[in-house]
């Protein structure tokens, strides 16, 4: 996607479209989340971390690229990421089971760490597999939802 770089402004055009295509990748998953009434994360938060996600790793390729890491501090820096998007998704967790029974929040959490994939994808170059993360994450969120109202179900209480 960049070549070899000598500094990360004089691709300004590939940087605006990758920030630009993980924003819009992620905004289908922020609106069905908020339509749902996720307690505030959705059309802000998803592509903001999607954004951020992409910014993150794009900085990390211009620092390899420039010689400053090698490779395994490519793949530190994107694990760094991942890991913080991992707490995102605890919080969204945590904010939405107090004083529910059960555990409220899980797919606002996982559909909060598929953001954070998109960007990696859009910011390695990956922008059939961003399109393919999106796609498919709209589509579990929309359609097995219903699918699981659909389900009986099972008294474990006693």
């Amino acid at each position: 996607m960049f070549g070899a770089l000598t500094t990360p402004d004089q691709h300004g055009g590939d940087v605006a479209l990758a920030l630009v295509a993980a924003y819009l990748l992620a905004l289908p998953l922020g609106w069905e989340r908020k339509a749902r009434g996720t307690g505030g994360v959705g059309l802000r938060t998803m592509p903001l971390v999607s954004v951020a996600t992409c910014a993150y790793l794009l900085l990390s390729r211009f620092v390899y690229e420039s010689g400053i890491f090698d490779a395994d501090g490519l793949a530190r820096a994107m694990r760094a990421v991942m890991t913080g998007i991992g707490f995102i998704g605890g919080g969204a967790i945590l904010k939405h089971a107090r004083g529910v029974r059960g555990v409220v929040g899980v797919t606002t959490a996982a559909s909060i760490w598929t953001t954070g994939a998109i960007g990696a994808s859009v910011a390695h170059g990956y922008y059939s597999l961003a399109v393919v993360l999106a796609l498919t994450a709209l589509l579990v969120i929309s359609f097995t939802g219903r699918l699981a109202r659909t389900a009986p179900a099972i008294d474990r209480e006693r």
